[in-house]
This record gives C-alpha cells, structure tokens and sequence, in this order.
C-alpha cells in the first residue's frame, strides 16, 4: 500500500490515471498478472512508441515496474502491477490519529510449528526443510517468507498510541496460502486470527498456489514449490470484525480492551485436527504477487463519552 499523506503529494500518482489507456493496461495486468510488452501493444493495438509513452508515466508514479528476463531468442521485458492499493489523505483528522506498521514474516516473538515447514530470507533458506527448530535462528527475524502445516506465529505489532486516547480501528493485509508438499491451487485452509489470545475470525485460504511464478519470487526460487498467496486484510473496529470488507462477526475493538502502553499480540495458527487445517504460507518482501510484508494500520482518537 502507498499513502500519500497531502493531495499534493499524489500528483504523479493522479497524472498516470488521467488515461483511458493507462487504466485499460492496469485492468489487464490486474487480470493476467505478468505481461510481455509487446503482447500488451497488441492487446491495446497501439504502437510499441506509444506503448513505452505510458509505461514510462506509469513507472514514475510508481504504479507498474518492469523486469528484463530471459526468452528463447534473446530477452524480454515483463510488465507487472506495483502496488495495489493506494490511500490519499484529504484532511488533518487521518494524518494525526493514525499509523502503520510493516513486519516481515519472520519477526514473529513466539511460534509452535509442525512439518512440511521453512523459512527463507531474500537470499536462501535458513536450516533445513521441514525441520521446525529452525525457526529459532538467529536470523529468522529476517526471514520473508514462512510456512508450516499446524501450529502458530505470535508477533507483536507496536502501540504508538498517545496517553488518555483509544483505538478505534485495527487493520491488517497480508498475502497468505495454505501449505501442501511443493503446491496445490485447490488446498484450502483455515487460518485462525487472535489479538492478545481473543479469537478475532476465521479466513479461509482457497490453495497454496504455484505453476505460475510469483512477480517477485527471487530467481533461486524453484518453480516446482509454492508461488504466491492472496492479499487478505482483516479489520476490527466498533461495528465489529470484518474479512475483505465482509463482516465476519461482533466482536468489537472496544472489547479487546487494549489501552496506550499495553503490547498487541497478532497469532495466526492453524490448529491441529480440524477438517480444513492445510497449513499457513505468510509471503513477505521479495516473494510472491504483492512485495510486502503484513501491514497494520491503527486508527486511534478521543475516548467516546457516555450518552
């Protein structure tokens, strides 16, 4: 996600959507995900000249990036969707009473992990597969990519939180996948969210997705293993718990009962027994569609007063 904190600040994000084409070439690398620019001139039928007009505008703004890879005969160059969601600030109330926080996947504070199971940084995997005392390295906070069969990761996500205010809202995003030996599209899997030992909601993850490379998978990154996820965001707030915009349960921010000061525990397990227990894919920084670890936005403001 990208946040512009003024509307002055989003201008050349403003200038590459002022074209019918530049959103016409967003929709279709939204749904094909990877395109070769030539395909993309055709598809458009426009000239590759005019083609590299709008992946230059495109490109400043940081909406899109292209990758140089090898083909049968030579090179070619790959477009790709940068960043998938955009938020502009259009008044003081947001820019005071929020913030984000970004934590890889292997920052986690506490875990219970069972085989298949790993954890890798950009460069390589740490240990071994499928051994889960690995997790305990010395680096694992620098891992971005994580998975386990059955089991939990604890982190915790920093109270910024001014004296005497409260939380209004909780935001996470992630890409997740379930977990099968190499990969399965069609593997779901049940991923349980709790914050601080508060069971918040269930989301369930369609497969563990591979056959197609994750955008931005490192190259000794195999093929014949797991690619990508999928972009979920959880939110609690005053009206309730909500999964991808759709209310999930009752459960309030309010009865989490967090105040400044105190930590917030995030734990997403997968536990043993249940019929759609399929393990836990966390994608981080360097792997997968999206290019980011899990996001978490707070929203904080004054204490409500009492009808």
């Amino acid at each position: 996600m990208i946040f512009f904190e003024s509307l002055e600040k989003g201008l050349p994000f403003y200038k590459a959507m002022a074209s019918e084409v530049r959103i016409k070439i967003l929709n279709i690398l939204a749904a094909e995900k990877n395109v070769n620019l030539n395909s993309l001139a055709r598809e458009l039928n426009i000239t590759n000249s005019a083609l590299t007009t709008h992946i230059r505008i495109m490109e400043e703004a940081g909406l899109i990036e292209i990758k140089t890879v090898a083909a049968k005969r030579g090179t070619q160059k790959i477009c790709s969707v940068k960043v998938e969601k955009y938020l502009i600030n259009i008044g003081d109330y947001f820019e005071q009473h929020f913030y984000y926080a970004e934590i890889a996947p292997g920052q986690y504070v506490d875990y219970h992990v069972t085989p298949t199971c790993g954890i890798a940084t950009n460069e390589k995997i740490i240990g071994s597969y499928d051994v889960p005392c690995f997790f305990s390295d010395v680096d694992h906070f620098k891992a971005q990519i994580i998975w386990f069969t059955n089991g939990y990761v604890e982190y915790d996500i920093p109270n910024y939180v001014p004296f005497h205010l409260e939380i209004k809202e909780i935001t996470l995003s992630a890409e997740l996948g379930s977990e099968a030996p190499r990969y399965c599209n069609d593997y779901k899997s049940d991923i349980h969210f709790f914050i601080n030992n508060i069971p918040v909601g269930i989301w369930q993850s369609p497969g563990d997705f591979g056959g197609e490379r994750g955008v931005y998978n490192p190259a000794w990154w195999g093929p014949a293993i797991n690619q990508y996820g999928t972009l979920v965001e959880m939110r609690i707030n005053q009206e309730g718990t909500f999964f991808d915009n759709r209310k999930t349960g009752d459960l309030t921010i309010r009865r989490l009962g967090i105040n400044s000061g105190d930590r917030i525990h995030l734990r997403l397990s997968v536990p043993e027994g249940l019929p759609n227990s399929r393990g836990l894919t966390i994608y981080g920084r360097g792997f997968g569609n999206h290019n980011s670890g899990m996001v978490v936005r707070i929203n904080y403001g004054d204490p409500e007063l009492p009808q």
